[in-house]
């Protein structure tokens, strides 16, 4: 009994350490419905976030996982489930070929930005 009883410890112990070290370089977000987001520490473009959320076994997440009652426009207040401080937050999803939708944190906007913005210092992978 005690021996289950160590490694129900153990495997609990290590399943928390994968899933702290899946976020490594950056920070957990958790919007108001309860979903729990990675969000890099370093400003990028689209195309290096993408790449920056696989290198840690994700995905960018998408508007209707970050917002879960986006209705598909862009403006001031449509993502209410996420708040903060801290730039903008990219999107898996697309507008158009060239641009992605994006989040920011400070008045829950959402707006499109230009994928391979080499200024988008302010702008962070949001991996799920």
């Amino acid at each position: 009994m005690k021996k289950k009883l160590f490694l129900m410890c153990l495997v609990g112990l290590l399943s928390v350490s994968s899933a702290y070290a899946a976020c490594e370089g950056g920070t957990e977000v958790t919007n108001t419905v309860g979903t729990t987001f990675c969000k890099s520490k370093v400003g990028m473009n689209w195309w290096s976030a993408a790449a920056w959320c696989r290198a840690n076994g994700m995905s960018l997440a998408t508007m209707y996982e970050m917002c879960p009652s986006w209705d598909g426009n862009t403006g001031v207040g449509k993502c209410p489930e996420l708040s903060g401080n801290g730039g903008y937050a990219w999107s898996a999803t697309a507008k158009e070929s060239e641009r992605a939708f994006r989040v920011y944190f400070l008045d829950k906007e959402v707006s499109t930005f230009d994928k391979r913005n080499s200024s988008a210092d302010y702008n962070y992978a949001f991996c799920r």
